[in-house]
């Protein structure tokens, strides 16, 4: 196995290498988008895509400034095998975002998710159980505790302030 086209250096810059280059800066670009302007609500998805993001944009910029080295026909950086690293780590790179979409995340997302039926299902005793304590409109016992003149206390939070106000003002 002959390596010494890795090692020589060619100034040429043909089709190849400005294929490479532009898609060099699509992936800094899409890297960018990812790292600091697209928002995801998903505490899991968010992070990972930010992630992702962050890997995206130094590959594309560490490529993107070795394409422009390789045009600018500087001596060390003329040779392919710098061009040729950048595309492995390229590839390393995908083939990571592929077994972290597939091994990695739906586990951190099955997590979460039954991290957050755990909390509705507190939250859906808690709010029954503040209703069931609370009494109703028209009941004998809120129509006793109006008519001697005392407010009604509240365990339900801002909903239950807001309709006392309604109450006061009206």
């Amino acid at each position: 196995m002959d390596l010494s086209y890795f090692t020589t250096p060619n100034p040429d810059f043909g089709a190849p290498e400005w294929v490479f280059f532009i898609a060099q800066f699509a992936v800094a670009i899409v890297g960018a988008y990812l790292s600091f302007m697209h928002s995801d609500a998903n505490p899991v998805r968010g992070p990972a895509l930010r992630r992702l993001g962050y890997a995206m944009a130094i590959l594309g910029l560490l490529g993107a400034t070795v394409g422009a080295l390789r045009r600018s026909a500087i001596e060390p950086f003329t040779a392919p095998y710098w061009m040729t690293l950048v595309t492995v780590l390229s590839v390393l790179l995908v083939i990571y975002a592929i077994y972290y979409a597939t091994a990695v995340y739906p586990g951190r997302l099955a997590a979460w998710e039954a991290s957050q039926r755990g909390k509705g299902a507190r939250s859906a005793v808690r709010v029954q159980q503040v209703q069931r304590s609370t009494p109703r409109e028209g009941s004998a016992q809120s129509e006793k505790v109006v008519s001697n003149g005392a407010t009604p206390r509240h365990s339900s939070g801002r909903r239950a302030a807001r309709r006392e106000h309604k109450r006061r003002n009206k």
